[in-house]
């Protein structure tokens, strides 16, 4: 069976099970179908999240191609029809309806990228653009007609844009959102919440909790849940892979989090105020053992080993 085939008959599914009435001779026959194959299931699930996306709904409305072949709103109407309970055979004109618009749509389903502790890792994008994942990171991206999305999920990422006047670039990290249309800049995730974002090429724009501000090239900002601070965009900011971090009485824990981008093992800080303390220096990150070693004698910290994770803790 071809993947077109696949596809067409896990929209039919998904169409047959959102129907009010669903027997038990097609729920065996749906069972069979899914244990048939690998692919049956994964074909399925992405089906399933698009039919509860109203990322569906809003490609359709916009969507030219789409209106030409299906009808402007052909998943309402099939919607509409399964819930008029109509009788009698199974909804082949639905699913038609259904598979159409899903075909289409594909492309748009989120995929997830991540890479392992001391691993960078770079994704070719289908518009041009670049996302290149620091150590122990992760990224959701999902591309629209509208828009181009980004969410950073963990750890830090640099991005290389292609230009597209109509259609905007958008990484989220946590509160913090940056726009752009094409540009080069880079955005750490550190603890609580805390974002960096430094910008190497363009223009861009960071919100987060109703502040906003434009960065050119060589600027960076940090953003808390307290407000956005303007910062020095350091060497070691625009080198980003290359294994250092500068601290200027940044808070320990972003220390540990540019730790934990090498680390097989996580690194962690049970007390907030120890992970607030301010710490100075120029940290060798590539080199765990000996940025905690040297933590521990300046900062009077002690380092525990314990059930597959490390813990920072003050030295009683």
């Amino acid at each position: 069976m071809n993947d077109d085939q696949i596809k067409f008959e896990a929209a039919f599914w998904v169409e047959r099970i959102n129907r009010p009435v669903f027997d038990v001779a097609d729920g065996a026959a749906f069972d069979e179908w899914m244990r048939s194959d690998p692919l049956h299931r994964e074909a399925f699930a992405a089906m399933a999240a698009i039919w509860d996306d109203d990322t569906l709904k809003r490609a359709l409305a916009e969507g030219p191609s789409v209106a030409a072949l299906s009808g402007p709103d052909c998943i309402g109407h099939a919607r509409r029809y399964y819930r008029q309970r109509i009788t009698g055979s199974l909804s082949v004109a639905a699913a038609v309806m259904l598979a159409v618009a899903l075909f289409w749509l594909m492309p748009m389903i989120p995929r997830d990228y991540e890479s392992g502790p001391g691993e960078f890792r770079t994704i070719a994008l289908r518009d041009g653009s670049r996302v290149s994942l620091g150590g122990n990171s992760a990224v959701e991206v999902r591309y629209l007609p509208w828009r181009r999305s980004v969410r950073l999920t963990r750890g830090e990422a640099a991005f290389d844009v292609a230009h597209e006047t109509d259609r905007p670039f958008q990484v989220d990290a946590g509160a913090t959102r940056v726009s752009v249309l094409g540009t080069a800049f880079h955005v750490d995730r550190f603890a609580g919440e805390a974002v960096g974002v430094q910008v190497s090429r363009g223009l861009v724009q960071v919100g987060a909790s109703g502040r906003a501000a434009k960065l050119h090239a060589g600027e960076a900002v940090r953003v808390t849940s307290t407000g956005m601070q303007r910062v020095a965009m350091l060497e070691e900011d625009r080198n980003w892979r290359s294994g250092w971090f500068v601290a200027d009485n940044a808070p320990l824990g972003d220390l540990v989090g540019k730790l934990n981008r090498y680390s097989d093992v996580p690194i962690a800080i049970p007390d907030k105020r120890v992970a607030a303390q301010s710490v100075v220096g120029r940290f060798k990150i590539s080199d765990e053992e000996s940025v905690l070693n040297a933590i521990a004698d300046a900062y009077h910290l002690k380092i525990v080993h314990r059930g597959g994770e490390i813990s920072i803790v003050k030295h009683n």
